[in-house]
C-alpha cells in the first residue's frame, strides 16, 4: 500500500471514527452494566411457588357452582388453596383479566380474592410480611418497570414500604420478575444506549438505522486492522512518544476479534427478527365438564387440578383436567427458580409427575400426543404433518431462559423452516416457536455474544465480558483523545 493509499485509508477511519465513536462507546458501556444489573438484581427468598393440598371428595363439582353462577362459558379454571381450609375454583372468564373466586365448599364468590391471592404470593416469594404492602394493582401492559421482556400478562404488582416490587401471575402461582428503582433505572439506561429505547417500544427505522451503524462499524474495524498492517513498521508512524496512540493502535488490533464477534451476532440479532406468538385463547364450556370425569380426577388427595386445552377450534375448545397426586414434585412455578439451570449446555428430559384426563369422558390421556394434536390445531396441519414431542423441563439450547416458561413440550414439524412449537401444557400457551432460521440465530447470539460456550461459572464469565466491554469503551475514549490532538 502506498502512501497515498495509506493515507486516504487513515482519514477514512478517522472519519468513521468521529461519527460512530459515541455509539461504540454507549454500546460498550452498557455492556458493562449488563452483567451489574443481573449481579445486582433483587433475589426472591423462595423460588418454588408454596405447595398446596386438598381432597375434594366432598366438594361441590365445579360444573354444578359455574352453573350456579349462570357461567356457560370460561377460558381457565385452576384450583388454589388460598388458606389451610379454604379450596377456591379459579375461573376465567372471557376477555376479562381478573379471575373470579368460588368457595369450592359453599359455590359463593370470594370477593376481592385475585388481589389477596397475588398478595399472598408475594409475600410467600419476598418473604416481607403483608403489613409492608402498600398496594396491589392489575398489569395488562408492559412498561419501564416491566418491560415485554419478561413475556407474561396479565401479571399483579405488589408493592411494598421498602420499595420492592413483586410481580406475580396468580393463574400459575409463580413469580415473573421482582424489580426495584434501582433495578428500573438501570434497565432504562440500558435499553436507551443498547437498543435505543425509551420505554418499551421500537421506534420507525430503529432496526434499519442499528443495522447501518453495525455495518459502519465494521467497516471501520477491518479499516483499523488493514491500517495496523501497514503501518506499524513504518518509520514517519512509529509511536515511541506517542503513547495515546500506542494504547490506541495496539488495544484495537488485540480487542478486534471481540468486537467482530459482538457485531457480527448484534447484527444476525437485529435481522433474524422472530415473529410474534400468537395464542389462541381457549373457550372452555361448562357442559363438556362430565361427572364421570371430575369423581375420577377427585377421588383421591391432590396437589394440583387445572383444566387445559387439549384442541381449538374458532368457538370450542376440548379440555382435560391436569392432576398431580400428592408426594411428587411440584411443577416449575417461578421464574426465577431456573435461574441457575438457564446456564447449563444440556437439557432435562424428566417428565413431570402429570396426568390428562379428559373432561368429557374421564379417560387417561397421553400428554405427548395431545400436545402433538394441541400444536396442530394451532398451526392448522394435518397430522402427518407433526413430527414428535418430548419434555423440555430445564432451560439451554434454543429454548432459554427468556422464555420464561417450565416445563414445557416441544412439538417438531415437518415444515419446510423445521417449525418447533415449545407448549406450556398447564396452560396450552405456545412459549416459543422456533424455526432453524431462529435456531442459528439464538446459537450465534449465546455463543458469539453472550459466549455461553465458555465451561466456567456464570459470575466469573460476566466479569470477563465486563472487562473486555470496559477495555472496548477505552478504546473509543482512546479514538477521540487521538482525534483531539491530530485537530
Amino acid at each position: 500500500m502506498n502512501a497515498k493509499q495509506l493515507k486516504k485509508l487513515l482519514s477514512s477511519h478517522r472519519s468513521f471514527g468521529m461519527v460512530l465513536g459515541i455509539l461504540v462507546l454507549f454500546w460498550a458501556l452498557t455492556g458493562v452494566l449488563h452483567p451489574i444489573m443481573s449481579a445486582t438484581q433483587p433475589q426472591p427468598v423462595k423460588r418454588m411457588p408454596p405447595s398446596q393440598q386438598f381432597n375434594l371428595e366432598h366438594a361441590l363439582p365445579v360444573a354444578s357452582i359455574l352453573r350456579q353462577q349462570q357461567i356457560d362459558q370460561f377460558s381457565a379454571l385452576q384450583t388454589i388453596e388460598l388458606q389451610p381450609n379454604l379450596v377456591a375454583y379459579r375461573v376465567q372468564l372471557l376477555h376479562q383479566d381478573i379471575a373470579e373466586y368460588f368457595n369450592s365448599q359453599t359455590g359463593q364468590t370470594i370477593e376481592n380474592a385475585e388481589q389477596q391471592n397475588a398478595k399472598r404470593l408475594a409475600i410467600w416469594y419476598t418473604g416481607l410480611l403483608e403489613q409492608q404492602i402498600i398496594s396491589a394493582q392489575l398489569i395488562t401492559a408492559f412498561s419501564d418497570d416491566y418491560p415485554s421482556v419478561n413475556r407474561l400478562l396479565p401479571v399483579w404488582r405488589v408493592d411494598f414500604q421498602n420499595g420492592l416490587r413483586a410481580y406475580v401471575d396468580p393463574s400459575q402461582a409463580r413469580l415473573a420478575t421482582l424489580s426495584s428503582d434501582q433495578k428500573m433505572w438501570m434497565a432504562k439506561i440500558f435499553r436507551l444506549g443498547h437498543t435505543w429505547t425509551w420505554g418499551d417500544q421500537a421506534w420507525t427505522g430503529q432496526t434499519i438505522l442499528m443495522q447501518m451503524t453495525l455495518i459502519g462499524i465494521l467497516c471501520m474495524i477491518f479499516m483499523g486492522i488493514g491500517l495496523f498492517f501497514n503501518i506499524h513498521n513504518r518509520r514517519n508512524h512509529r509511536l515511541g512518544q506517542k503513547p495515546i496512540r500506542f494504547l490506541h493502535r495496539y488495544l484495537g488490533i488485540c480487542l478486534s476479534v471481540f468486537i467482530l464477534l459482538w457485531v457480527i451476532s448484534g447484527f444476525y440479532h437485529i435481522w433474524q427478527k422472530k415473529p410474534d406468538i400468537k395464542n389462541t385463547q381457549p373457550i372452555f364450556h361448562v357442559a363438556d365438564l362430565s361427572t364421570e370425569a371430575w369423581q375420577h380426577v377427585t377421588a383421591q388427595p391432590i396437589q394440583r387440578l387445572d383444566l387445559v386445552p387439549i384442541t381449538f377450534s374458532q368457538t370450542h375448545t376440548r379440555a382435560a383436567w391436569m392432576i398431580q397426586a400428592i408426594g411428587q414434585s411440584p411443577l416449575q412455578g417461578s421464574m426465577t427458580a431456573a435461574s441457575k439451570a438457564h446456564d447449563h449446555h444440556t437439557t432435562k428430559t424428566v417428565a413431570p409427575a402429570i396426568e390428562f384426563v379428559d373432561a368429557g369422558n374421564g379417560e387417561l390421556l397421553d400428554i405427548l400426543k395431545q400436545s402433538k394434536q394441541l400444536a396442530a390445531s394451532y398451526l392448522d396441519l394435518k397430522p402427518e404433518q407433526i413430527q414428535q414431542a418430548s419434555w423440555v423441563t430445564s432451560f439451554g439450547g434454543e429454548y432459554g431462559f427468556i422464555n420464561k416458561r417450565l416445563p414445557v413440550i416441544k412439538v417438531e414439524t415437518r415444515l419446510e423452516n423445521q417449525l418447533r412449537l415449545y407448549i406450556e401444557p398447564s396452560s396450552g400457551v405456545i412459549a416459543a416457536q422456533v424455526t432453524q432460521q431462529d435456531a442459528l440465530e439464538g446459537f450465534s447470539f449465546a455463543y458469539l455474544h453472550k459466549w455461553t460456550w465458555l465451561p466456567i461459572d456464570k459470575t466469573l464469565r460476566d466479569i470477563i465480558l465486563g472487562t473486555i466491554a470496559a477495555l472496548v469503551a477505552l478504546l473509543a475514549v482512546l479514538g477521540f483523545l487521538v482525534l483531539l490532538r491530530k485537530r
